[in-house]
């Protein structure tokens, strides 16, 4: 049974979905670029392990076991040093955008919309498999020539497809059941960036001087993860697996924007005449305090909640269609 939240976030990325965003084509451009780094790597020689013929790389030639492997392990650790730059000077983003476990959870919650068309769901779930498929074959490119999956002998062949078909069904089962729990609660380098101090100067930031924010929660409710983005300063109390506890939202923030696509699609709604100059919710670098705001009049307050009824209405009836 779902919670409340993960059914307000699939109502409101049905509602998201329904319109292109310059997210959407910024997030294939990165989920490529990773998948990318993973099969350059070996398939170009520059660091090769191969269990199944022997045939070690590094620096792009042939080298002893010891070796390969050494080169192996000096990749993994330079990845890591890699997200961990990025995450000192842009915060987890790399989990936000670079992750492909965090885009086999995408997928799941695209399996997951309702009153889907027969045509789009198959198509969703071709999405999914050619992604995990690719993940998954990408992966085993580092520890065996990937020639063992055509020429390999009965043995061989049974053995890499049924690697390849259980790290496959792996990533399904993810995305149907798991999705975000992994990174609220077990991933080993979620955890360590969630206590290392995040970059203090980028990340998602509010800025409601305008008084343009119409209370519709949005942004809440379609964060994977289950925080305030709006006030990210704040501590999170709630029990995080093995993720620190009391600390800023800011630490726990996987920089994905959603919560910035929700806040466009609200305001653009809301207030199309003025849109995007009041969009108070972004992602980049900012100054100052993480949300700037100022005190909101009854005025206001009674102008907000009428723009919300507004917006609410036109969410029921999106999603009812």
């Amino acid at each position: 049974m779902k919670d409340r939240h993960q059914k307000m976030r699939l109502r409101f990325l049905r509602l998201l979905d329904k319109q292109s965003h310059r997210y959407d084509i910024l997030r294939f451009i990165s989920q490529a670029m990773t998948l990318g780094v993973l099969v350059f790597v070996p398939l170009s020689g520059l660091s090769q392990v191969d269990f199944w013929g022997g045939n070690h790389y590094l620096f792009f030639k042939p080298a002893e076991f010891n070796l390969a492997l050494a080169g192996v392990i000096v990749g993994i650790i330079a990845m890591y040093v890699i997200t961990f730059l990025l995450n000192i000077i842009a915060g987890r983003i790399f989990c936000g955008w670079g992750c492909p476990v965090a885009q086999v959870s995408r997928f799941g919650e695209q399996l997951e919309q309702k009153k889907l068309s027969k045509k789009t769901l198959a198509w969703n779930y071709i999405k999914g498999a050619l992604f995990s498929c690719v993940m998954v074959i990408s992966v085993l490119a580092w520890w065996v020539d990937l020639r063992m999956l055509i020429y390999g002998n009965t043995q061989d062949l049974l053995i890499s497809w049924g690697l390849v078909t259980f790290g496959i069904t792996g990533a399904l089962l993810h995305g149907k059941y798991w999705r975000w729990e992994f990174c609220k609660q077990v991933c080993p380098v979620g955890l360590y960036y969630s206590i290392v101090a995040p970059a203090q100067y980028f990340g998602i930031h509010f800025r409601n001087q305008q008084d343009s924010c119409i209370e519709c929660d949005g942004c809440d409710h379609v964060c994977p993860v289950g925080l305030l983005p709006r006030e990210l300063v704040t501590p999170v109390t709630d029990e995080r697996g093995l993720s620190a506890q009391a600390a800023p939202g800011f630490n726990h923030c996987l920089q994905c924007g959603d919560c910035v696509q929700a806040c466009d699609t609200m305001i653009k709604k809301a207030t199309p005449h003025n849109y995007p100059e009041l969009v108070p919710l972004k992602m980049g670098y900012f100054k100052g305090d993480q949300r700037i705001t100022v005190t909101i009049s009854a005025k206001q307050k009674k102008r907000n909640q009428k723009k919300q009824n507004h917006v609410n209405n036109n969410i029921d009836s999106r999603s009812a269609g």
